[in-house]
């Protein structure tokens, strides 16, 4: 591949045998094929090329995979994904997830928007539907940009940013009660799906791992604390992957009514510990979310919000917070608070929505309670959707879930 790179009318025209790519400052990019030689030996330099696409949006590197198969292969290396997400600009984004009960069947609707900035007002942003899919659905917070979603036999993973997906192979075991939990390690930029069974007791058999991308096959995973019934609460953090369980002992053979904790699996190792949660109010959490960083078991009672955050997950200590939830006297609603915010200026605030649907336009609130503080976004765009009859007014409607903190990646499924 022979290159040549001139500047014409204040565009960056680079030229090679393979094609000729044409950018501006604001990175738009035109692509124009050209015959391929026999004689490719002067080769476009790996790191270079890496150095140029990195400046390319998701939707533009699917497009350049199609060059040639160097290009495609460059894009999908490890290396080049660790480049591109250290030089990309990351903007934020809010995973809905959304369920209609038509009283013979569910559907289930996934929208996108950007996380607005706190300028104590209030503001309106526009939200991207990405997905729906019919039926009762178990699915999986998102994670790092990928939903996973289905019936438990028949998992599906979507990539929010490319918006492909793939399902994955079924699992060869008679038992029906399956767990599903997506991880993500930024150290390799791998994803893995952790399945697990619950057979006699209650308690969790048959585990099975499968790294997206890499593997087309389900593997046994033998690592894994005994007499535990795994929960579907769970939540990826910086390559750890944390969810509910109950515990029973080395006499017991069930679990029922035992102790509640947390156990973790370590997406890049593929090992498991226990974590003991404190007596008390903090084994009755209801979500999980990240708080500073850090695992926390969140909950609500008698009008506030209370957070179990984990401190040392090696010495199980954690530490609790609880924080006054606002007056929401003028919205003729009742809100649910979904998750917590974990980046950027607006670190600390909770994202509260109606659990009910009965109003258009769709809006959140986002809750700072230090500052006291509460603004409201109008998100359009998902009640408004022509296509999509989730308002109707026959049916029941409910806000499912809320993902904060997601980002574009390059998995291309």
């Amino acid at each position: 591949m022979k290159r040549k790179r001139e500047l014409a009318n204040g565009r960056d025209v680079v030229k090679t045998t393979d094609a000729i790519i044409q950018t501006t400052a604001s990175s738009s990019i035109t692509v124009s094929k050209q015959n391929i030689p026999a004689d490719n030996s002067d080769l476009f330099p790996t790191d270079l090329l890496m150095e140029i696409l990195k400046r390319f949006p998701v939707k533009t590197l699917a497009r350049l995979m199609c060059v040639s198969k160097l290009w495609a292969s460059t894009i999908r290396r490890q290396e080049f994904k660790k480049l591109w997400s250290s030089h990309k600009q990351r903007s934020s984004t809010l995973i809905f997830a959304f369920k209609r009960d038509k009283g013979y069947g569910q559907d289930c609707f996934f929208f996108s928007s950007l996380q607005t900035k706190n300028q104590g007002q209030p503001s309106v942003t526009t939200a991207t539907y990405l997905t729906s899919h019919p039926g009762d659905l178990s699915y999986t917070p998102s994670v790092h940009g990928l939903i996973c979603y289905g019936p438990p036999s028949n998992i599906t993973v979507y990539n929010a940013t490319t918006r492909r997906s793939i399902t994955l192979p079924k699992i060869a075991s008679q038992r029906t009660c399956l767990y599903h939990y997506l991880g993500y390690d930024p150290i390799d930029s791998v994803y893995k799906m952790l399945c697990m069974t619950k057979g006699k007791h209650e308690i969790a058999q048959e585990l099975h791992v499968m790294t997206l991308g890499d593997e087309i096959s389900w593997r046994m995973v033998e690592d894994c604390p005994p007499h535990y019934s795994p929960e579907s609460l769970h939540i990826c953090i910086d390559g750890v992957l944390y969810y509910g369980a109950s515990f029973g002992t080395c006499t017991t053979t069930s679990v029922i009514g035992k102790d509640r904790g947390v156990l973790s699996f370590d997406v890049r190792s593929e090992k498991f510990d226990v974590i003991r949660v404190p007596q008390g109010r903090a084994r009755k959490f209801t979500s999980m979310t990240r708080y500073n960083g850090k695992l926390a078991l969140m909950y609500t009672v008698y009008g506030k919000i209370g957070l179990w955050v984990l401190e040392d997950a090696a010495r199980h200590k954690w530490s609790s917070m609880l924080f006054d939830l606002p007056r929401l006297s003028g919205y003729n609603t009742k809100f649910q608070v979904f998750c917590a915010v974990d980046d950027g200026d607006d670190a600390g605030e909770f994202v509260l929505a109606p659990r009910e649907l009965h109003e258009s336009p769709f809006y959140v609130l986002y809750y700072d309670p230090k500052k006291k503080r509460v603004r409201k976004v109008v998100i359009e765009g998902i009640t408004e959707h022509e296509e999509l009859p989730l308002w109707d007014k026959d049916w029941k409607r409910k806000t499912m879930s809320i993902f904060p903190g997601q980002v574009e990646n390059l998995m291309f499924l």
